[in-house]
């Protein structure tokens, strides 16, 4: 047999193996994970689609306009009282299904909370790997568009070796665009999914990004690399939107597992920018200090289903102390007592 025909024999099995490969793995949910498209403002955005969680692989619904709901938005209508909740992976809802991340379970609890009349939409704007700086920036986008949300929830995120993404422009923001198209890309394939985005993320996937990104799901242990005056002017820019537009707003701080003493930098500055500018705050740092963490979490930094419960609790007994909440309450409660006369 000719070094050609032999070449061109172990091609073929090559390919062969990575087919069966390929397709034996789609078995298993690989291949299904959520897409993030480029996106020229907010550099990446969910596809919509329903999808897996790169973790458990649970069920992951992306609506029409790249929100985690179970469905498209559109225009509100009566007796809607909308709510957004802004964050990274967290609020998106790292590893746990559609029912159990902290903004479906607010919505089930402020439905529940004896509002007659009231349909409340709890919408889930958060996106893995977002810096606070894309966080805010992605607030001013649903502020600035047709939604109408009567409530912002903004949570802190833990990327915070990745603030300045935000604020790349030219040759460096298009380069940030092309690796989130490539890997777009490469994630609609099992076999990455399985290699890179499974097998090897501990060992390899999250180390390079660390390597490239300094402070990456920092929580207290570097400092991080913007000064603190950044995240502060991006968060007021955020609460300046919100109040343009008459939208109440409230701050969520998260924290970390075994976080049970020392803050980040960012961290201590968003309690004391709730506290100057006389914001609502949810602080889960407290509320978790003296809990067993080991129910609480899945990993160092993402919530499990126990612990994105307790997030929406916390939120839901703030948020029903909001006036905006309470005035929508009790019209709906003058409108119902004056349509049974």
């Amino acid at each position: 047999m000719s070094k050609k025909r032999r070449f061109l024999r172990s091609v073929g099995w090559f390919v062969a193996i990575c087919i069966a490969f390929e397709l034996g793995l789609r078995l298993f949910g690989y291949g299904s994970y959520t897409i993030f498209r480029p996106d020229p403002r907010l550099l990446w955005v969910p596809e919509p689609g329903n999808k897996l969680t790169v973790v458990n692989h649970q069920h992951i619904n992306i609506n029409g306009e790249g929100f985690r709901y179970p469905v498209d938005l559109g225009p509100k209508q009566p007796g809607q009282y909308r709510v957004f909740t802004f964050g990274d992976s967290v609020t998106m809802g790292w590893g746990v299904d559609d029912e159990h991340h902290y903004s479906a379970d607010l919505e089930r609890a402020l439905n529940g909370g004896g509002c007659h009349g009231t349909r409340f939409q709890v919408v889930s704007a958060g996106v893995n790997a977002y810096p606070n700086s894309l966080v805010d920036e992605r607030v001013k986008a649903v502020l600035e568009s047709n939604l109408q949300p009567d409530m912002v929830v903004l949570a802190y995120s833990f990327n915070t070796g990745m603030e300045n993404l935000a604020h790349l422009q030219g040759a460096q923001r298009k380069k940030i665009l092309r690796g989130v198209a490539f890997k777009s890309l490469a994630r609609r394939s099992a076999i990455y999914d399985f290699l890179v985005e499974d097998l090897l993320r501990n060992m390899a996937y999250y180390r390079f990004r660390e390597l490239m990104i300094q402070g990456t799901w920092d929580t207290a242990k570097q400092k991080a690399d913007e000064p603190t005056e950044e995240f502060i002017a991006n968060l007021q820019s955020a609460v300046d939107e919100s109040r343009a537009y008459h939208v109440p707003i409230v701050l969520l701080l998260l924290a970390s597992e075994n976080q049970t003493t020392q803050l980040h930098p960012y961290q201590k500055a968003m309690i004391e920018f709730a506290q100057s500018n006389h914001l609502p705050l949810v602080n889960m740092f407290e509320a978790w200090r003296t809990q067993d963490h080991h129910p609480l979490f899945m990993d160092h930094v993402h919530p499990s289903a126990v612990g994105h419960q307790q997030i929406a609790d916390a939120l839901a007994q703030t948020i029903r102390t909001q006036p905006s909440e309470i005035a929508v309450c009790q019209s709906s409660a003058t409108e119902k007592s004056v349509a049974s006369r």
